[in-house]
């Protein structure tokens, strides 16, 4: 039986991480992934963060095309080729996921086993290849199996009419018109990829808002208006009574008595945890909400054994679980860090991008926490207005106490960059002052953040106007 430092089942963010940082730490490290040729690399890679971004790429850039007359730019006979956008995915998909292999993992000794693991005690792992079982031992184990779309019996997913968003990433036709039900962050980019070549699309949500992580039912609004401009009709506040394939599409009855009918449903709510062949009930594990429990250094209640990634608590984030690997890898060799799930910053690759970190206005109060807010809309910024991507704005959130900034809120352009600005404020305790006092480079969409800082303390240069709270 071949003996292993760290055993990794599951070859995602989480996994390979906790991989990669037990061998930077001298540790003997195996990987154990269950797909065969789109497996190490996980979701992010080979069906989510990466393959999203570029079927959203290709989308923006056929919509810039369109619409480049008001640069003064003229461009005829803009069409797009859906197979060539997919061939382009593939073969990023496929570069990106060598390199993981052959450049990060092997490079550092690290073994690739494709086979599905299953614990056997907490140190024996049992694997089915397709050569047959093998066993191998390991002195700690880190749990990285992730998750997939949900298959809900109620929405009748055939993958031909009613899909989800695996199916999306290998669509051999777009369809006329669309409905979504979901609106996070899957929903909302596929939403504005099918908007941005000319689908009609039918947004529907079962909760108040869209884009509910975000906490914060104003910025929530903003993001609903925005959509609502690129055409995309949003719905909010019902569910889905039912859901059936009809002819050559689909006909939806709503909760609120409406009925959509479309080519096509994208059900883009819910994952499955793939937690029901690792053995968790063998090892006794304690569980957490349909989760594995974990303490702050991911393990769980079995001393040498560890889970990260979408089966923990948390969101359901690549970055997320690759730094939880890391504080595994780290826990397993004897140090002693820490997951501190207040600063995770999280983004969703709309137009304009929409981005997150730390606590919002509301979730601030359910700690007791009293808050002075700053926002700057980004018509205000001169930027902006060179890219004319004036929609949304920054708001930052500090403890009135003492002006630390405990969260932050962007809807506009490039979010996702200036979201790491404030993760880092956020994680360093960094002041509205202090904020407010770093000269930023001018003219760039950074400097945002510097005068929203400046609103909250009431000195900016550009006062920030209220914003919106009614629904249009």
């Amino acid at each position: 039986m071949e003996k292993y430092d760290v055993i990794s089942i599951g070859g995602g963010s989480g996994g390979c991480a906790a991989a990669i940082r037990s061998a930077d730490l001298g540790k003997k490290s195996v990987i154990i992934e269950k797909r065969n040729k789109d497996g190490i690399g996980g979701t992010c890679i080979n069906r989510g963060c990466i393959t999203a971004k570029s079927l959203l790429k290709s989308a923006d850039t056929y919509s810039s095309m369109k619409n480049c007359k008001k640069f003064g730019v003229s461009a005829e006979n803009v069409t797009f080729d859906l197979k060539a956008i997919v061939k382009k995915k593939n073969s990023l998909v496929k570069n990106i996921r060598f390199g993981l292999q052959n450049f990060i993992l092997k490079s550092r000794g690290i073994e690739i086993i494709q086979g599905e693991g299953r614990c056997i005690d907490n140190h024996i792992v049992e694997v089915e290849t397709n050569e047959g079982t093998i066993r191998l031992y390991g002195e700690s184990i880190v749990l990285a199996a992730g998750s997939e779309p949900a298959e809900i019996p109620a929405f009748n997913i055939d993958h031909k009419s009613i899909v989800t968003s695996d199916d999306m990433l290998e669509l051999k036709e777009l369809p006329k018109s669309a409905l979504v039900v979901g609106g996070g962050a899957i929903g909302i980019e596929f939403a504005v990829f099918m908007a941005s070549l000319e689908v009609d699309v039918t947004m529907v949500e079962m909760l108040p808002n869209i884009a509910a992580t975000l906490r914060d039912e104003e910025m929530s609004l903003i993001v609903e208006q925005v959509l609502e401009k690129k055409g995309i009709r949003v719905i909010t506040g019902t569910g889905i009574s039912s859901l059936v394939a009809e002819g050559d599409g689909i006909s939806a009855e709503l909760d609120s008595g409406d009925c959509i009918k479309a080519d096509m449903a994208l059900i883009s709510i819910g994952r499955k945890l793939n937690t029901d062949s690792l053995g968790i009930e063998t090892l006794g594990l304690e569980m957490e909400k349909g989760r594995i429990k974990v303490d702050g250094h991911m393990r769980t209640s079995v001393g040498n054994v560890y889970a990260v990634g979408d089966i923990v608590r948390g969101p359901q984030l690549s970055h997320k679980a690759q730094r939880e690997g890391v504080v595994a890898a780290e826990a397993i060799a004897g140090m002693d860090t820490v997951m501190d799930y207040d600063v995770v910053p999280w983004a969703i690759f709309s137009k304009p991008e929409i981005a997150a970190v730390g606590l919002s206005v509301s979730e601030a109060g359910e700690r007791g926490i009293e808050t002075m807010v700053g926002f700057l809309p980004f018509l205000a910024n001169e930027k902006a207005n060179t890219m004319q991507e004036i929609e949304g704005g920054v708001k930052i959130v500090a403890d009135k106490s003492d002006k630390t900034i405990i969260g932050a809120q962007i809807v506009g352009a490039e979010a996702s960059i200036l979201i790491g600005e404030l993760a880092l404020a956020v994680k360093n305790r960094v002041s509205m002052e202090e904020l407010s006092n770093t000269i930023h480079a001018h003219p760039t969409l950074s400097e945002c953040i510097m005068e929203a800082s400046k609103n909250g303390l009431g000195k900016a240069f550009h006062r920030s106007a209220k914003l919106n709270k009614k629904r249009r």
